[in-house]
């Protein structure tokens, strides 16, 4: 009989084999990436431009072309679009970042075909109606005037625009004065430069056989230019900054601690990965059983590191009472102090890397999960079994290591302090 009183055997995962991704032909020079399971009766197809925000001659191109793409042709309005997909039980979805603009189309297989025609005509013949950008530059003011009142908006704000500076894009939040520039020819010439004359990738995955492959090949049989990597050009340094934004109604003060650092290519990748899920990376980790648990000075408080294009940053955030951001500043630096000078326990660090490698391991459950990590790669242009050997990567990193990482880079940090 089984004994509930008894754990079973712990068997740890040493390694991921990332099950592969087939490249299917297409002589135009369009990539057509797909993953099945035919045990679905969904697919996710997703198109994918080299055109985010860093490109184009205007700051919110990118951002406002892809909120204009699903809402009419040059023979449908956005009512019939919106329609012919949600009557075959399909979605569409538009979205941009610094480097690239991404259409989604979520669907059943059944009606795979259905959907390709429109979705051909949304992308490269767009009405990018007028009066529908002058609704949505509208939507964009208002949600900037409603956020600009937030101390976290304005702590992010800040925090980039000094982190890279006002004129990259990096550091630049879309605001009145670059909505009121957008008009309806920029976006027009944006789309041609960079959508419908460019060479773009498809990613499908779910229930995706060699017929819907063969419907995606025919539909986008369209000749494109083939360009070279568009390189994005990391912003210069900047010179290191203590701001207080004074916010005179606001009974709280958003914080931001960090830095720039570097992306997934980096030797220190994964040993520092490491140090801030101890550090702040996750519910357990020590700024939050400090600041939150122990001193009740916020709901919430945490530190992540972003990649980017060429680099990355890190940063820690967290909301206090006013009267309170003293203390939390000096507790943030007193843990940084003892990862600095004290070797973290082996329990401590065992508990956080079996955290870190149940969160890889819960990230490929699903073929569009696995899709997600093949695209992650191909982007970043990163080794093909970097998935593969995170675990053991993981599993490498020491004590030392830890204390290492917060005396290599927990030094010369920025902060912003509105509120």
């Amino acid at each position: 009989m089984l004994d509930r009183t008894i754990a079973p055997e712990f068997h740890p995962t040493i390694s991921i084999n990332l099950p592969s991704i087939v490249k299917n032909s297409q002589i135009n020079g369009i990539g057509i990436y797909s993953i099945s399971n035919s045990n679905l009766d969904v697919f996710r197809m997703e198109v994918v431009f080299k055109a985010g925000s860093y490109f184009g001659e205007q700051f919110g191109q990118s951002f406002f072309v892809s909120k204009l793409l699903p809402l009419g042709t040059q023979s449908k309005t956005a009512k019939e679009i919106a329609e012919t997909f949600e009557r075959f039980g399909g979605f569409l979805e538009a979205g941009q970042n610094q480097e690239r603009l991404i259409i989604t189309l979520h669907g059943l297989t059944q009606h795979f075909g259905e959907y390709l025609d429109i979705l051909k005509e949304l992308i490269f013949e767009p009405l990018l109606p007028e009066n529908e950008l002058e609704i949505q530059k509208n939507v964009a003011s208002q949600s900037y005037l409603v956020s600009v009142e937030k101390t976290a908006f304005e702590a992010n704000k800040f925090f980039r625009e000094h982190l890279f500076g006002k004129t990259h894009s990096f550091g630049k939040t879309l605001g009145p004065d670059e909505i009121e520039k957008i008009d309806r020819n920029s976006l027009a010439s944006f789309h041609n430069d960079f959508i419908k004359e460019e060479d773009f990738n498809i990613f499908l995955s779910g229930n995706i056989s060699s017929k819907e492959i063969e419907m995606v090949q025919n539909i986008f049989n369209k000749n494109v230019e083939k360009v070279a990597a568009r390189a994005i050009i990391s912003p210069i340094s900047q010179p290191q900054f203590y701001l207080n934004i004074e916010k005179e109604n606001s009974v709280q003060s958003s914080i931001r601690i960090g830095r720039r650092m570097f992306n997934r290519h980096h030797e220190d990748f994964v040993k520092f990965l490491v140090f801030n899920t101890i550090f702040g990376g996750f519910f357990g980790s020590r700024l939050m059983k400090n600041i939150r648990e122990e001193k009740g000075l916020t709901y919430g408080i945490s530190s992540s590191l972003v990649p980017l294009a060429a680099e990355g940053y890190w940063s820690i955030g967290a909301d206090v009472k006013k009267e309170n951001v003293g203390l939390a500043m000096d507790e943030i630096q007193k843990e940084i102090d003892v990862l600095k000078n004290v070797f973290v326990s082996q329990d401590e660090l065992d508990l956080v890397k079996n955290y870190m490698k149940g969160s890889v391991l819960s990230s490929t459950n699903t073929v569009f999960d696995i899709m997600d990590k093949h695209k992650a790669i191909m982007h970043e242009s990163l080794p093909l079994d970097f998935y593969d050997t995170l675990l053991c990567r993981i599993d490498m990193v020491t004590a030392m290591d830890i204390s290492e990482m917060a005396n290599k880079y927990m030094a010369d940090l920025n902060s912003v302090v509105a509120g």
